[in-house]
This record gives C-alpha cells, structure tokens and sequence, in this order.
C-alpha cells in the first residue's frame, strides 16, 4: 500500500473521531441528501410521467406495485445495511482485512439473493397481485412494471452493496454520484421511454433497470481507484456463514423499517378497498401520488440517519461514547426542525404540490385530504428514524429490530384495523399520527435510558 493512500485511511479515521460533530455530520448528510434528493426526484417524476402520459389508473397500478418493489429494496438494505454497520466498526477499531473479507463475501451473497427473488416473482407475479387483491383495472399495469424490476434483482443488490460500503467508510461523496447518476439517467430514460417511444409502465420500469446497471459499472469503476478503506478480494467472494449471520442480523431492523413501508401500502390499500369499494381506484391513486410526495419530503431525514449511523458506528467502534451520545442529540434536533418546516404547507395547503401530477381536481383533492391528516405526526420523525438506527449502528440487534417493528408491526395494522371499521376512510389517515405519537413516547423513552447508561456506565451498556 503507499505511503499516499495510507496518509489518507488516517486522515479520514483522525477526522471521524476529533472533528467537531455537527460540522462534521452535516458535511457527512449533506451529500447523502443532496443524492437521495435526486433519487426521490426520480420517483417524483416518474409518477408525474406515468400520470400525464400513461393516466390515472396506470399510476394505480404502478403504486399497487410498489409495495412488491419494496420488499425487494428492503431485502436489499437488509443485506447492506446489516454489512454497513460490521464495517464501520471494525474501520473504527483499525481492522483492516475483516473489513475486505465481510465486503466481498457481502457482495457474493447479495449476488445469490438476487438470483432468488428474481425466480421466485417471475413465476408467482399473477398469484401475488391476485393476494393483494388489486382492482382488476390496476393488475395489469402492476405486472408490467415489476417483471422487467425483477429479472435485474441481482445487479440492484451488488449495486445496494458497494454504495454502503462507500457510506461505512465515510466516503458519502461517492455514494451521491452514484444515486445522482442513476437518479438523473433515469430521468431521462423515463421522458424517452414513455414520450418519444410510447412504451407505457414498461418502459418506466425499463429507465429504472438501465440506470441501476450503468450506476454499478461505475460503482465498480470508482471502487477500483484504490482510494479507499475496503477492497473487494477475490478469496472472499464466497458463502461465510458467520459473517453473513451478523449482517443479516444487524441488518433485520432494516429489513423491518424497509418492508413496513411496504406492509403500510399494502395494508392501506387493503382497508380502501374494503370501506370504500366504489372509490377504491380513486383513493389508491391519490395515495399513489401523495405517497411519492411524501417519499421525496422524507429522504432528507433518511440521509441525516445514514450519515448518523455511519458516524455513530464509527465512534463506537473507537470507544467515543461521548460523541456517540453527542450526534444522537444532533441528529433528532436537525431532523425534527426539518419535518416542522414541511408539516406547515402540508397540512394546510398541499394541493399547489399535487397540481403536478395531474389536472384531475378529484384526484387532487383525494392526495391534500390524505396530506392534512397524515402530516400532523410528521414532526416526530426524527425519534422514530434515529433512535432505532442507533442500535443498529452500535450493533445490538435485538432491541434495534425491536424498536423498528414496533411502529408498524406492533401498532399499525390493529389501530388501521380499528379506525377504519370504525370511522371509515377517515379513519385510515386518522391511524398514522397517532401511531406516530405511541411509538414516539416509547422508543424515546427506551433509547434515553440507554443513553444514560452507556455514558456514565459504558461497560454495562456495551455488554
């Protein structure tokens, strides 16, 4: 290794355990964000050309699709995810060569996931969409979307991969070119495809395969330089059981958080369609686009998490409890004062946002009426994203995966339940605010008491 590259491993170990940390982990956010943000952008845009130039029931459709997507990110970021925490404390603690065995052999696994989930909903599609039970003017435009999304599971999941690798090393520069090259492809993809060539949700889905391959070749590219804390080594690249059951495990919070967006969708579609039979295509819709608003608001928060767990892992590792306990308050502060800013015109006045999307005042009407109930509980995203990540950044798997299925798992699905037997329509958006407030209060109060522990007993709260 030379001299210059190993001057700047220190460099970077020296910055992520002295700098001042808010400095330091808005310079590690900001670029995470500003890449989520055109990522989101993407999926923002792509409804509003589905939308224009396909209608309103194939932005149904490609919504009812969406939790079947989800899932697929969430296995992904469960493999990553898991990978990414494994990392950044061992980088924090100065071990090198775990750290090049638990990447390659991350990758390898990610590979034969992919593989798996490919098969499995190629030949099961009609069944899972006829499960969900989908209005049957939306079930065809959900297939067509997720088939071509699934033959490339594989590549998306390597791709998942090395972009966290890139975040537990810190090097969350790297990971914004690769979400902004993919994101802004896409884009242009997604205008060709469906304006010039005509190809519908198809060719939708065809935009977002072909950017996730070009981002991984690039990935590959910028890996390749040499610069950087990990390596990919060939004699890794192979099934470790050991190393992929601490990253599955580590990795199972996000699996949940992931896949209970994916649970949510579904489960909301499943109660309009059971209280609201005759509307159903219209609310599906209008939750479609307010769903994808919501995505692109919320990204900023999920970048501040990303960077925090990376930071979070990183001190750990390195025995910095107190920074450790520093950046948590950082983190929920920031975020919290970003949810309040957005939650004002979203309760409000959020049709002037959804006037985007299409011309349909019906539909419109649907999203802002699901937005001013919704957003009221926007506010306490910071504790609900943070404090779950922070165990899983410090590697404690179970009360991570715990506080993460609480949300929805726990309270979601008996309270959706009740409310919209209960009160109807109204009573399905009523469910996440109060939702929000419960867990809140609990996973709050759980981490605190963590917290006080780790720092005035660090030996206690460690073991």
């Amino acid at each position: 290794m030379s001299e210059a590259v190993t001057d700047h491993k220190q460099n970077s170990t020296d910055e992520m355990l002295n700098a001042p940390v808010f400095g330091l982990f808005m310079r590690m956010a900001m670029p995470i964000i500003i890449g989520l943000l055109v990522n989101g952008l993407y999926n923002f845009v792509d409804a509003i050309f589905i939308s224009r130039a396909v209608g309103t029931e194939a932005i149904g459709g490609v919504s009812a699709a969406f939790p079947v997507h989800m899932v697929l990110i969430s296995i992904s970021a469960m493999m990553a995810g898991g990978m990414a925490s494994i990392l950044s404390r061992r980088l924090g603690a100065g071990e090198g060569q775990q750290a090049d065995a638990i990447f390659s052999s991350s990758l390898f696994l990610a590979a034969m996931v992919g593989l798996c989930c490919t098969a499995i909903i190629l030949i099961f599609k009609v069944q899972i969409f006829s499960l969900l039970k989908l209005p049957a003017a939306l079930q065809g435009y959900a297939i067509e979307y997720i088939t071509p999304i699934a033959l490339f599971t594989a590549v998306s999941f390597c791709a998942g991969i090395i972009s966290d690798a890139f975040r537990a090393e810190g090097k969350t520069m790297e990971m914004m070119k690769l979400m902004a090259l993919s994101s802004l492809l896409n884009i242009v993809l997604d205008a060709l495809f469906l304006f010039v060539f005509e190809w519908g949700v198809a060719g939708a889905a065809w935009a977002t395969v072909i950017a996730i391959c070009v981002s991984f070749l690039y990935s590959i590219k910028i890996l390749s330089s040499g610069k950087h804390l990990i390596n990919f080594d060939l004699q890794y690249f192979k099934l470790q059981g050991k190393i992929h059951l601490e990253a599955l495990s580590l990795g199972i919070p996000v699996f949940l958080s992931y896949t209970g967006y994916a649970v949510m969708l579904m489960s909301v579609n499943f109660a309009i369609v059971n209280v609201a039979s005759e509307g159903a295509d219209l609310l599906i819709s209008g939750h479609g686009i307010f769903n994808r608003t919501f995505m692109l608001i919320f990204l900023p928060v999920l970048g501040m998490m990303i960077a925090f767990q990376t930071f979070a892992g990183f001190n750990y590792g390195a025995k910095r409890y107190d920074r450790v306990a520093e950046v948590l308050k950082v983190s929920i502060l920031t975020s919290g004062a970003y949810a309040l800013i957005w939650s004002v015109p979203m309760l409000f006045k959020s049709e002037w946002i959804f006037q985007i999307f299409t011309t349909d005042q019906a539909l419109i009407e649907a999203a802002a009426s699901i937005s001013s109930v919704v957003f009221i509980g926007f506010v306490t995203v910071g504790i609900g994203m943070m404090c779950p990540a922070l165990f899983q950044a410090l590697g404690f798997a179970k009360p991570a995966a715990l506080l993460n299925a609480f949300h929805t798992y726990v309270l979601l699905l008996p309270v959706l339940w009740i409310f919209s037997n209960k009160f109807g329509v109204p009573g399905i958006w009523w469910t996440f605010p109060v939702i929000d407030l419960i867990a809140t209060i609990v996973v709050g109060s759980y981490t605190y008491q963590f917290m006080r522990k780790l720092t005035r007993e660090p030996q206690l709260a460690a073991g």
